[in-house]
């Protein structure tokens, strides 16, 4: 049986312990990048715009983009990845909690040998309940501790933040489909005028009507407008090939929900955040901010630990019994033992990993100002490729509508017999470029608005950092 004593702790080291327990850690608190402007450069155009709401692709009246952003957040491998990296900063919050209490475990030790002849066989048999607890005294295990949890938090900030990226990019692959599909139909459209044309053209030609290079010319162009098509089918087809890569799901499948349905027409934002509280509405800011508290933490907690005392406490009970020589001994176990860990020298090591430790610290809060300004920078972006893209469809549209009177006017001089057929065709083919440039002004007021819902955040609003 084994007895270990030691002296009882001081008082003022008792106290000591008593107040180190009520110190904790404090996270440095986010203040706005110095000189970043007071308000948005860009002016707002329509002020009876409408706020971003939460789930804004629902806004947008395409009946298949919210079962393929619910499917792309259920199915995505990125989202996936995103989650399974947040369990990891979970159960590393989780077993830095656990360090700052003491640990317990029991062994059982039966055993029988022989140590060395003469000796007879023995058998011995020994149950302990350990217990080992390092005190927290100066605080360095509670800030490893809350460095975890803000680590955590990024790590769950992080995959909000994808989860509304994979929805701005799930709509813009859609929409870019969708005028892939449209764009298609005219570009067979264009196709068949261009062929019907250059046949007449080549029928004139063969009658001394027209001259063989003016013929070469028709053909030409008939060409143009075969590589066209072939051209926009493979547009189609790739954008459906990203679409199913996001949604993570046959393209097949994709393509037979998807259906025919014109690009919307959304409605003006208005950006009701400033620029220096844009943090409150982007996830990914507030994800380096928590970054930015887990560096300072950590090197609250080197600098502590770089020159703080460590006091730790073990202790064991338990039963034993031993069998020697027919003789049984039966008893118990105990053992305390306090340590006291003072650091005296290591050649600089702990205080090269303080100066790391600060110098990420530093790292983590310049990249939080960078992409607070990348921030600020988007959204500006964004403004004013919604005004300029809002005022060109708006033109395309008008231009569209010009064209095709004149065609439906065509259309009846030719019914009576004012025009020729090829008069026709031309007509028809600048009201088939006209419609397929208020194509391209709507796919760039959509790109636009997503471009703007990405960069306000993607309808975040767990806007309490």
């Amino acid at each position: 049986m084994t007895r270990l004593l030691s002296r009882p702790l001081p008082i003022a080291a008792v106290l000591l312990l008593l107040l180190a327990g009520c110190a904790t850690p404090r996270q440095p608190a986010s203040e706005p990048p110095a000189r970043l402007p007071a308000a948005w450069l860009a002016a707002q155009v329509d002020p009876a715009g409408s706020a971003l709401a939460p789930s804004w692709w629902r806004s947008l009246g395409d009946p298949a983009l919210p079962g393929l952003v619910d499917k792309a957040w259920l199915q995505s491998p990125t989202l996936a990845q995103a989650r399974a990296r947040l369990a990891q900063a979970q159960s590393q919050r989780q077993a830095a909690q656990a360090a700052l209490g003491p640990g317990l475990q029991t062994q059982l030790a039966p055993s029988r040998g022989q140590m060395a002849p003469p000796l007879t066989p023995s058998t011995a048999a020994t149950w302990t309940v350990q217990s080992r607890w390092e005190i927290d005294l100066f605080g360095s295990a509670r800030a490893a501790r809350d460095a975890a949890g803000a680590r955590a938090d990024a790590a769950g900030l992080t995959l909000t933040h994808a989860r509304q990226t994979l929805a701005v990019e799930v709509a813009q692959a859609l929409f870019a489909w969708r005028h892939a599909d449209a764009q298609l139909t005219l570009a067979r459209a264009d196709e068949a005028l261009a062929g019907r044309l250059a046949r007449a053209d080549s029928e004139a030609a063969q009658a001394g009507t027209l001259s063989p290079a003016q013929a070469a010319l028709g053909q030409t162009l008939a060409a143009n407008a075969r590589a066209a098509t072939a051209a926009w089918v493979e547009q189609r087809g790739s954008w459906l090939q990203t679409l199913a890569q996001l949604v993570a799901d046959d393209a097949t499948a994709i393509a037979a929900q998807l259906g025919s349905q014109p690009l919307p027409q959304p409605q003006a934002l208005v950006v009701d955040v400033l620029p220096a509280t844009l943090l409150e509405r982007r996830a990914d800011l507030a994800a380096a901010l928590r970054q930015w508290q887990a560096a300072a933490l950590d090197a609250h907690g080197q600098a502590i630990a770089e020159r703080a005392p460590q006091l730790s406490f073990s202790a064991l009970v338990g039963r034993g019994r031993w069998q020697v020589d027919g003789a049984n001994l039966t008893g118990s176990i105990w053992n305390l033992a306090p340590t006291l860990t003072l650091p005296l020298f290591d050649g600089g090591g702990r205080s090269a990993a303080t100066a790391g430790a600060r110098a990420q610290e530093d790292e983590a809060r310049a990249g939080l100002e960078a992409q607070w300004r990348g921030a600020v920078a988007e959204v500006e972006q964004a403004l004013l490729r919604w005004q300029a893209a809002t005022a060109s469809r708006r033109e395309a549209e008008i231009t569209r509508g010009h064209w095709r009177r004149i065609a439906d006017a065509s259309q009846a001089q030719a019914r009576a017999g004012l025009i020729s057929g090829q008069a026709l065709a031309r007509d028809e083919r600048n009201a088939v470029v006209a419609a397929s440039a208020a194509l391209d002004g709507a796919r760039e007021q959509t790109a636009a608005y997503l471009q703007l819902v990405r960069a306000l955040g993607g309808g975040w609003t767990a806007n309490k950092i």
